[in-house]
């Protein structure tokens, strides 16, 4: 489920961003993410996220199952002693943050005879839990710790604390789970489905950005009006970075407001352009629902083909829109994203690789700031919160999103629109420039940058891997593309030409006259 991904995607993010890493001691477990899988009772069956201690003994073996209960209502933090109801399984004591250190939290667990215990946070946002200045208390610890959610630790709480008391002298069931280190799969399907899905749609796109130079009935048929064709100049590129700065600002303090007015411009835009795409087809494959049928205000005409496609395209954002909360709704999110990077694709166009070059560099180090600097300033990443929604329990839909296939927590695995469709724009331009100058694939510019794009996501999963936490994707993507085009036309001889837009003749010369020695 989306909000559970959410969960551990965050976790995965913050693991490796909060302060220096804690010194562990000789027996005890080094900080990792908790993989809890709840057993009983069927209500609360899942798989959950959480996060052990510094000062944590070793986790249990995955399949030793344990039993949850809480301290007296009267110190529900567990900073007193206190004991724990008998049961048949070992015992996990489930406590509150506050009052006092979390050591002292564990000696006391420990003292009533808990095997284990899980501090439940006031929020979602959960992190390592240090050890006390004095090295000497850490090593008295010796079960393991661990901390939890709000949302989680308070379900567990309540059904505990229902076994506990009972009603009518019937106990309600016991919380039974079981503790683990997470270890997420090294290599993983969906990862390699979400590298080719977005390199497809970044070639895809350049076929349709450059379907007005092909002679084909039906690239004639898709082909943008000259009046819809925007050129980026210097001045938009680098709004893109102003104007997005300041946006994932507002969306950090805001979101809670904007989630739904960036989910009703999803579905409205995502309409509008799966409308669009499926006109073109029918209008090309069966002229006669070309016929206009009304006038619209504000939208202009409207053809019997708009009509038609509209149908399907509605069917799609609905079931979206119903569907995005659970773990059917990342196809209908994709195809609708796949029909937003096309578009942007087909109508925005960049004139030469020096706006391309300031525009990719702007956005390199702006996906590096809101990723890794962010923390310094929001106590938080900024782009990563964003991302996720925030507290809202909604996730942004500007994402392609694959499941995770064998994942036991089940966190998606996610790619922003942005990490496509800017490199995308790029290689759309080289696509045309490869046309202009009546390239061949293995002499042109659109191939090795195409290849550049693949590589750089496959080192963005590595990275990702490697560092366990989220990565400024950009980053990677903006030298296999960018940096690969500028090297290789270096070799070549050919800056020039494409820092200025200009054409090359199939045997590199340039058209205008005989020859460039640019960078040679």
């Amino acid at each position: 489920m989306i909000r559970r991904s959410a969960v551990a995607w965050l976790l995965l993010c913050l693991h490796a961003a909060h302060g220096k890493k804690p010194v562990v001691g000789e027996g005890k477990q080094a900080p990792s993410i908790l993989l809890l899988s709840v057993k009983a009772p069927e209500a609360l069956q899942g798989a959950f996220a959480g996060e052990s201690a510094s000062f944590s003994a070793q986790l249990p073996s995955s399949d030793e199952e344990f039993e949850v209960h809480v301290p007296p209502p009267a110190d529900r933090v567990g900073c007193g002693t206190y004991t724990l109801p008998s049961s048949r399984l070992r015992t996990i004591a489930l406590v509150r943050r506050g009052n006092c250190t979390f050591v002292q939290k564990a000696l006391n667990a420990q003292a009533a005879g808990a095997a284990g215990i899980l501090v439940a946070f006031d929020n979602e946002q959960i992190f390592v839990m240090g050890g006390s200045n004095d090295t000497s208390e850490d090593d008295k610890v010796q079960i393991f710790a661990g901390a939890v959610g709000n949302s989680l630790g308070k379900r567990l709480a309540d059904q505990a604390s229902l076994n506990s008391a009972g009603s009518g002298g019937i106990a309600a069931a016991p919380v039974v789970l079981t503790v683990s280190k997470y270890q997420p799969s090294v290599l993983d399907l969906s990862e390699l489905i979400l590298i080719l899905m977005a390199t497809s749609l970044v070639a895809a796109g350049a076929m349709f950005s450059t379907s007005d130079m092909r002679t084909n009935a039906f690239s004639a048929a898709i082909a943008p009006p000259q009046e819809e064709v925007l050129e980026v100049d210097s001045m938009m590129a680098g709004s893109f970075c102003v104007m997005g700065s300041a946006m994932l600002v507002f969306l950090f303090f805001f979101m809670n407001y904007m989630i739904y007015f960036i989910m009703f411009a999803f579905c409205v835009g995502g309409a509008s352009c799966l409308t669009q795409f499926g006109s073109m087809c029918l209008q090309h494959f069966a002229p006669r629902f070309k016929t206009r049928v009304a006038d619209v205000p504000l939208l202009g005409p409207v053809t019997q083909a708009e009509l038609l496609a509209g149908g399907p395209a509605v069917v799609l954002v609905t079931c979206w829109l119903v569907l995005r909360n659970t773990p059917y709704g990342w196809p209908f999110q994709d195809i609708i994203g796949a029909g937003f990077l096309c578009w942007m694709q087909r109508t925005l166009r960049l004139p030469n690789i020096r706006i391309a070059s300031l525009l990719l560099v702007a956005m390199f180090f702006f996906d590096i700031f809101w990723v890794f600097i962010s923390p310094l300033f929001f106590t938080k990443s900024v782009m990563v919160t964003v991302a996720t929604g925030g507290d809202t329990g909604e996730s942004v839909p500007m994402l392609l999103r694959i499941p995770s296939f064998g994942d036991p927590l089940g966190h998606d695995r996610l790619l922003g629109f942005g990490d496509i469709a800017l490199p995308g724009l790029l290689v759309s331009y080289l696509r045309r420039h490869d046309l202009q100058s009546h390239r061949r694939l293995c002499e042109g510019y659109f191939g090795p940058a195409l290849i550049g794009y693949f590589v750089g996501l496959c080192v963005t999963i590595v990275a990702l891997m490697i560092m366990q936490m989220g990565q400024p994707a950009l980053l990677y993507l903006v030298p296999g593309t960018l940096g690969t085009t500028m090297i290789l036309s270096c070799c070549r001889g050919e800056m020039s030409l494409l820092w200025d837009g200009k054409a090359a003749r199939g045997d590199r010369r340039p058209v205008e006259d005989g020859g460039n020695s640019d960078c040679a």
